[in-house]
């Protein structure tokens, strides 16, 4: 129920109140132990981080979640959170061959998945491909 509040709030760009709402929940989570839920919504909170243009907290957090999203095994999660952190990655100009490495693994799983993110994946790599085709 807060997540989908917090995703409500998020979409309207009142990013206090998702931020809060989606903290909440995580909070929950972690009292219950349940990681799945735990990496959903860390993946959520990176994915507000983006969304602030907080590019630095958005890696740290799509980290976070990866982990347990790999703990958990949700193959759609791992790839959306190796797409956060390779577009955090990127935003940051920061480590462009993992964000490389990071955004082929989503493109990978979201092509398996028959995922509708593979093209923003797709758009994420090419525009990695031509950053470190510049330097």
């Amino acid at each position: 129920m807060l997540d989908s509040l917090a995703s409500a709030e998020r979409s309207n760009k009142d990013y206090p109140a998702a931020e809060r709402d989606y903290r909440e929940a995580l909070h929950i989570a972690k009292i219950i132990k349940n990681d799945e839920y735990a990496s959903n919504f860390t993946g959520n909170l990176a994915e507000l981080a983006l969304n602030r243009e907080q590019w630095a907290e958005a890696e740290s957090l799509a980290r976070e979640a990866l982990a347990l999203s790999e703990k958990v095994g949700r193959q759609e999660l791992i790839a959306l959170d190796c797409h956060q952190i390779a577009k955090a990655l990127l935003k940051q100009n920061h480590n462009l061959g993992e964000a490389l490495s990071m955004s082929r693994r989503a493109i990978e799983i979201y092509t398996r998945l028959r995922h509708p993110d593979l093209q923003s994946a797709q758009e994420t790599l090419g525009e990695i491909e031509k950053k470190i085709n510049r330097e």
